[in-house]
């Protein structure tokens, strides 16, 4: 009988599990049933609550104007003081090309070009965006003029730099921007200049539309390609736009640039250094005492902006540093 019981049992047991398999599956596939149902109501529900793209957008550049409005007068302050900064390193960049500079210090010349251009626009469109006065930039030979205005604008050519710098070592002044358009043909207006002594030589000149105001140049020579501005009265020049950018750190003086612009060589790459590195610890000290002021550098843009002028300055002064040994070695 024993053995006859234990089927018995485990068919017994086997029945009951398959009953609870069973019950257990209609129990799952009822509350499958409810969440498929739940589910599809909390869809219908977000659906009916999600917010119209219109409004999304609205309220993000709601935001993004909201984000600009935190910004602070020393904010505004350093931007615009970074563009005229910037815009030095411009004049003194574009010199290398001329001046017999080496390898290594024109490529580092153009990283500087390219690098300080995109942040001025960067600066110049943060400044407009806030709706602040905007410096519109013109490098002019050596000279930087620095004007109020509403737009972003940069009027660089760092060719016309380079000439500037040619004709500075030659002749001991400066070719600013009117003289080299003329000397390349862009029109100029010569209205109410006094032609009476100038000397064009055989070189035909087209003055047809050109303006240089009440420019008085006496004895200008023009002949052969060359000009001579001995006795050219620039009295009457207007200089109005052009701002003392002295007084900001390591900026140099108009008589350092003249100074840079006459060397050659292996003594241009030394001082083009030596003056660099003093520019950029300059900008760091700018973003320093930015950071520094209660309230400044809040605003991500400008925040994040300065963070980069800092660390890009103290890598390409550590970089200049061990090039500039390397000058002195050679020079010794």
């Amino acid at each position: 009988m024993r053995i006859h019981i234990l089927p018995i049992v485990m068919l017994f047991s086997i029945g009951i599990m398959a009953c609870s398999t069973t019950n257990t599956m209609q129990n799952n596939n009822l509350n499958s049933g409810t969440s498929l149902v739940e589910s599809e109501e909390t869809t219908s529900a977000l659906v009916d609550k999600r917010v119209d793209r219109t409004d999304l957008s609205e309220l993000f550049w709601a935001r993004q104007d909201s984000a600009k409005m935190q910004f602070t007068q020393p904010d505004v302050d350093f931007m615009a003081g970074m563009i005229g900064h910037h815009a030095q390193a411009l004049i003194m960049s574009s010199m290398a090309s001329v001046n017999n500079a080496s390898p290594s210090v024109v490529t580092l010349t153009k990283r500087i070009i390219n690098a300080q251009k995109d942040e001025i626009g960067i600066m110049q469109r943060w400044l407009h965006d806030r709706n602040q006065m905007v410096p519109q930039v013109t490098i002019d030979g050596l000279q930087l003029f620095i004007e109020a205005g509403s737009e972003p604008s940069l009027v660089f050519d760092s060719a016309q730099v380079a000439h500037a710098v040619k004709h500075f070592n030659k002749h001991g002044s400066y070719m600013d921007n009117n003289h080299y358009q003329m000397m390349h043909g862009s029109e100029m207006s010569h209205e109410g200049m006094e032609h009476g002594t100038m000397d064009h030589g055989d070189t035909e000149m087209n003055h047809e539309g050109m303006d240089h105001g009440t420019m008085e140049h006496g004895t200008m020579d023009h002949g052969g390609t060359e000009m001579n501005h001995e006795g050219m009265e620039h009295g009457t020049m207007d200089h109005s736009g052009m701002h003392d950018h002295s007084s900001m750190p390591g900026i140099l003086t108009q008589k350092q640039l003249e100074e840079l612009a006459l060397e050659k060589g292996t003594e241009f790459d030394r001082l083009f250094l030596t003056y660099m590195i003093q520019h950029h610890t300059g900008a760091i000290i700018m973003v320093k005492d930015l950071v520094e002021t209660d309230g400044a550098a809040q605003e991500v843009q400008i925040g994040k902006l300065a963070g980069e002028i800092n660390v890009d300055q103290k890598t390409e002064i550590e970089r200049m540093r061990l090039m500039l040994m390397e000058v002195v070695g050679l020079s010794n």
